[in-house]
């Protein structure tokens, strides 16, 4: 078999001949269920429970191919004006290919020693990373040169090699064009293993490199995201080094020319670019331990300073963005790569690079980016010490345009340490848990016109309300606003999902809800999730509803001591919240289980698609297909699901209202006209989703708002009048996806309309 350099090409690729024997008995889909396990597989998937049709389970889609990376990361991004929007995505290594990180030879040779047929459950493809420091490893390279010898080959670098080589010639972001003819072209296929080079070939045109090659130089693995009112998004920190080491940098991507905003490079990229492999450095020195004047453990050789650059490096922090379209970061981590890597082998993970983790701090200062500048601000008087992506809403606390706050969840209660550095005025905490579920509100606009803005203080923060269980990198959130006559606040809701025991750190199934507009405001437990897990995804749907999919259950036996079995430890059926009754209702199944570093978004066809996780969980053991599990037979995918409320029967797909004509820009205050097809009666309700940037469901990026709204006239004419929100502190300015719904609760297809703060008022009756 030969390596592959172009998509278009197709190639066969070598893969299990128990697998294939296996899927050439399966019936075609129409007599074989996809919520069934194939016949023979001697898999640990159970026939799907929610069997009363598609009105009242939902129905999943065939896998489609995601190619250059795992949506980590993800978010959909939007030209001014556009009919649709692309999907930006990425995973580790942003700034290279996949080719710089992994070997494809190395890959080609353990696939040709059997690595896809040994039932071993090894990961044979962990040889093939340019930096290995195992026997078979491939030339210690990319480790060395670039990362300064950490240990990279850990974790999520395994996930660069794949088996469908031809994916390695391309950057590790990629942009998703969701309305190419070829987008979601598919084999019918639903289990990862049975995904070869002729199923990335059918979508491949729908890609685009979007990474090294559009002028990103930076690895944003782990970094904030926020999105700008005119779609640019704002990446803030990211991944340095090693895992945990943080980024000064600010990055900007712009929807509208598909770049990056210009930034310093890093010797170490550009040194990379020009001598990959370091071929001509070690045929002229083979002792040499770096580029010439590129020490990768020199800030200067991996950050040159930008204008724009953060005060504190973070990684993992929380970016939201403002009312004032600035945006606010909160929280992150950092560690000081000068201490250097390890000198203890691989093998020996324990020790590695102990000294260099052990330097790990907590930053306390929020920052405030401005666009319009370029520049960062910090708040040295509102110090406050956060977990990694501490969740953070903004919040209208009053009827006047600056009354609002940013709350934000998951501040430690417990006492510090006498000695933690942040009792001392330093901005960075040795703290690292447990946290806990303390919510306080953030007065941004007094933070920043404090005088003393620049002296070390623990100022304009307000407590609201606790919640008895840790909330610090566990919990999806959804934000739900609905608003009514002349754009008032009617309720405001923030409902997060699962949490952690506060003794046992152990994952739960709780549902906790709070609204900020009670006078009160107070986290309420709602009904369980049916399971316990960790690392569930949340998508706010537009009829105000919640899908919830994804979760993994830490724990590996039941109570019992028996072993867990994989649907036990893989939260397989996607699951309905209704904030109206607090309830939750089970949905139909996936066949592909998603953790931590999946993605979820919902589609402007109202659809949601579930995207990403590490290739190498993709097939683990108890796997439908291949029981054996294997992760060298996982490859980047994702899913559809078409919610309930698409369908009319168990197989029949409901009729949906449209939308005629709506505008292409929505101010606030007043109201707007959308002429819909049909008579107005027959609309129900109507809702705006904004649409931003998601790290695993960690962010609530997306944001649900329902608006007031009547018929203009007759309403045989079909024409709605809708009222605006009042103050951006409700719905920020931005990018949004228009709904309506119509009586028997089916969605239309989402109208691109943007929300600003300068357009002048229509108040034409």
């Amino acid at each position: 078999m030969r390596i592959i350099h172009d998509r278009s090409v197709v190639k066969p690729i070598v893969v299990a001949a128990a697998i294939a024997a296996l899927f050439a008995s399966i019936p075609p889909r129409r007599a074989l269920a996809h919520d069934e396990p194939p016949p023979g597989s001697g898999g640990q998937y159970t026939p799907d429970t929610c069997v009363q049709g598609h009105h009242v389970c939902g129905d999943f889609q065939p896998l489609t191919p995601m190619h250059g990376a795992e949506g980590v990361h993800a978010g959909l991004v939007w030209k001014d004006r556009a009919a649709m929007p692309k999907i930006l995505y990425w995973a580790r290594f942003t700034d290279y290919k996949g080719i710089d990180v992994a070997d494809p030879a190395v890959i080609q040779a353990k696939i040709d020693a059997g690595a896809l047929t040994d039932l071993k459950n090894v990961n044979d493809f962990n040889a093939a990373i340019r930096g290995g420091d195992f026997p078979g490893g491939a030339a210690n390279t990319f480790k060395k040169l670039v990362y300064g010898g950490f240990n990279i080959i850990q974790g999520l670098s395994q996930s660069v090699p794949t088996r469908i080589l031809g994916e390695l010639q391309h950057d590790r972001a990629q942009l998703f064009d969701i309305s190419h003819p070829d987008a979601f072209k598919n084999a019918d296929k639903f289990d990862t293993v049975v995904l070869d080079d002729s199923d990335f070939a059918l979508n491949a045109a729908a890609f685009k490199d979007a990474g090294q090659s559009r002028g990103l130089h930076y690895n944003l693995y782990c970094s904030g995201h926020a999105a700008l009112s005119d779609g640019r998004l704002v990446m803030v920190g990211g991944h340095d080094m090693n895992s945990n080491n943080g980024l000064f940098k600010v990055n900007v991507f712009d929807p509208n020319t598909e770049r990056w905003a210009p930034r310093a490079q890093p010797c170490t990229q550009s040194s990379w670019r020009n001598d990959p492999f370091g071929a001509a450095l070690f045929a002229a020195d083979p002792a040499a331990k770096f580029f010439p004047g590129c020490d990768p453990l020199v800030i200067t050789s991996t950050q040159p300073p930008d204008r724009s650059d953060m005060k504190y490096a973070r990684w993992y922090p929380t970016a939201i963005a403002l009312p004032n379209d600035t945006v606010l970061v909160l929280g992150g981590t950092d560690q000081d790569a000068t201490i250097g890597p390890s000198p203890v082998p691989f093998p020996n993970l324990a020790a590695s690079d102990a000294a260099f983790r052990a330097s790990k701090v907590h930053l306390v200062v929020p920052e405030i980016y401005d666009p319009r500048t370029d520049r960062t601000v910090q708040l040295e008087n509102a110090r406050r010490l956060f977990p990694v992506y501490p969740q953070a809403e903004v919040v209208q606390t009053g009827p006047g345009p600056n009354d609002w706050k940013v709350c934000a969840v998951g501040a430690p209660s417990v006492p510090l340490r006498a000695d933690d550095p942040f009792l001392h005025g330093q901005p960075f905490s040795k703290f690292d848990g447990p946290y806990d579920g303390s919510t306080s509100c953030l007065d941004v606009l007094a933070a920043l016109n404090d005088p003393k803005r620049n002296e070390a203080g623990q100022n304009h923060w307000t407590h609201v309300a606790d919640v008895p269980e840790g909330e610090d990198y566990c919990c999806a959130t959804a934000s739900l606003t609905e608003l009514g006559q002349d754009g008032k606040t009617l309720s405001h809701k923030l409902v997060m999902f699962s949490g952690k025991d506060p003794v046992t750190r152990a994952p739960t199934k709780s549902v906790r809800m709070i609204d900020f507009s009670d006078a009160t405001p107070a986290w309420e437990r709602q009904s369980d999730l049916i399971q316990t897990g960790s690392f569930y995804k949340a998508v706010a749907l537009p009829d105000g509803k919640v899908l919830v999919t994804s979760g993994k259950d830490g724990v590996n036996r039941r109570p019992d001591g028996t072993p867990q079995l994989y649907e036990d430890r893989n939260v397989l059926p996607v699951q309905m919240f209704d904030p109206a009754t607090g309830t939750i209702t089970k949905l139909a199944k996936t066949t592909v289980s998603r953790g931590l570093h999946g993605n979820a978004l919902l589609l402007p066809d109202a659809t949601v698609m579930i995207m990403g996780d590490d290739r190498i969980n993709l097939v683990p053991p108890g796997d439908r297909a291949y029981a054996p599990g294997d992760p060298d037979q996982g490859v980047a995918n994702g899913q559809i699901f078409k919610p309930p409320y698409l369908f009319s029967g168990p197989e029949e797909e409901a009729v949906r209202p449209t939308i005629v004509e709506a505008p292409h820009e929505i101010s606030y205050r007043g109201h707007f006209d959308v002429k819909v097809g049909g008579s107005a009666a027959g609309i129900k309700s109507v809702s705006i989703i904004r649409t931003d940037f998601d790290t695993h469901s960690l962010e609530s990026g997306e944001k649900y708002v329902g608006l007031a709204f009547r018929a203009k006239g007759n309403p045989a004419h079909g024409v709605l009048r809708i009222e605006a929100p009042e103050h951006p502190g409700q719905a920020l300015q931005g990018h949004y996806m228009l709904f309506v719904i119509d009586k028997a609760g089916v969605p239309s297809v989402a109208k691109h309309v943007r929300l600003k703060a300068d357009r002048d008022e229509d108040d034409d009756d």
